[in-house]
């Protein structure tokens, strides 16, 4: 079976992805450590996630509702703390 397994170099702390051929998941784990990785994950790869190229390490669960959420917020306190001074304007 292929497996990719996902990492750090040992020496540079870059990130690495090695896709390995081995008969298990350990046995994939003990090559790329022996090839100087610093081993963080690993799994199998099938057909469908050869062919879809999306990145599910990096894709954002939601962070731009909290950016809205706290622009809110804070546009709330504003108008309520010069409340007084806009009443006086209208």
């Amino acid at each position: 079976m292929k497996y990719r397994v996902t990492g750090s170099n040992r020496e540079t702390g870059a990130r690495m992805m090695l896709e390995i051929e081995a008969d298990s998941k350990a046995a994939a784990e003990r090559k790329a450590a022996g090839s100087g990785m610093d081993v963080r994950h690993a799994e199998e790869m099938t057909d469908a996630f050869r062919t879809t190229s999306t990145d599910r390490d990096h894709r954002s669960d939601g962070g731009g509702k909290i950016v809205i959420i706290v622009f809110i917020l804070v546009a709330a306190a504003v108008v309520y703390f010069l409340w007084p001074k806009l009443k006086g304007i209208f």
